[in-house]
């Protein structure tokens, strides 16, 4: 077992190296959307916010059944991908015309093509989709932080934006996020592209029961953030051994708002104030732990 697992270990491909799950993935966080203001945020319809800019549609979009027959520096700027086809995002493989539906409960899909030997899989029928598609990222955004977000990429992702490289991630039934800052010219064209194979090793973890489909499957869109932001943020909360009066704690991690002020409101369903206050961010967060009386139960 060894002899067969060094040769292809000692390579390290990110898509066979089980001690890579990502690269300059952005962390996750609390599931949440930031708005431009109080309003904006009541309403909640984050496709209307001036900080939101979905690159859903139609891409330029390449197919291989192997994944040895991958187009190469597909993701520079002056590639010509002009005998692409036009492919959806979000869009999967084997539901628009590319690639086997498989459905599978007890063995690993692949156990036809090679052997089960953990964390290898082969390039033989192992397909790659390769997309490409410009956007104009909004000139507002400009000295703010921008990121882009992918719903759901099975099994993995890469992402270059202006023939650079940007990351890579294996979460295939979790969002992921890159911080493009730096990739991106804001009032300009850019360059998005995008590759997803069908199976990596962290496939092998994924034989659960279920179909095995290959692409994106959830929203796929830009975002902004101010320079100084909240980036994260955890609310836990606790009644008394009454079960009658509260205790709400909140605490936040925060980029480049050292020594500012965080504005805190709590509301009740009625949307009337019951708490408010201001804290002091100081090494990259700020805490508050707020009694709370008679709150509504659930």
């Amino acid at each position: 077992m060894q002899m067969m697992l060094l040769p292809v270990l000692a390579q390290q491909p990110v898509w066979l190296d089980p001690k890579v799950n990502s690269e300059n993935e952005k962390p996750d966080v609390a599931d949440y959307f930031a708005y431009e203001t109080l309003n904006a945020a009541e309403n909640g319809q984050k496709t209307e916010s001036a900080r939101f800019m979905s690159i859903e549609g139609q891409w330029k979009f390449n197919f291989v059944k192997n994944a040895y027959d991958k187009p190469e520096n597909f993701f520079a700027v002056g590639y010509d991908d002009s005998k692409w086809v036009s492919f959806p995002v979000p869009g999967l493989f084997e539901m628009n015309g590319y690639g086997d539906r498989i459905y599978t409960n007890v063995s690993y899909p692949w156990n036809n093509e090679y052997p089960v030997n953990p964390p290898v899989v082969g390039e033989r029928d192992n397909y790659v989709g390769s997309y490409r598609q410009s956007f104009k990222v909004p000139a507002d955004w400009k000295g703010q932080r921008v990121y882009i977000h992918v719903g759901s990429a099975t099994s993995n992702l890469w992402v270059w934006v202006n023939g650079r490289y940007v990351g890579y991630s294996e979460d295939s039934k979790m969002e992921a996020e890159f911080d493009i800052t730096d990739f991106v010219e804001c009032g300009k064209d850019n360059l998005i592209a995008m590759q997803i194979m069908r199976w990596c090793d962290a496939s092998y973890i994924e034989d659960q029961d279920f179909w095995r489909f290959t692409g994106i499957a959830r929203e796929v869109y830009l975002y902004s953030r101010p320079a100084a932001h909240v980036d994260d943020f955890r609310v836990i909360t606790d009644l008394d051994s009454r079960y009658v009066n509260a205790t709400l704690d909140f605490d936040a991690t925060l980029v480049g708002a050292e020594g500012k002020i965080l504005g805190l409101q709590l509301k009740d369903a009625s949307g009337k104030s019951v708490w408010s206050g201001n804290l002091t961010v100081s090494n990259g967060a700020a805490k508050a732990s707020v009694a709370i009386k008679n709150p509504y139960k659930w």
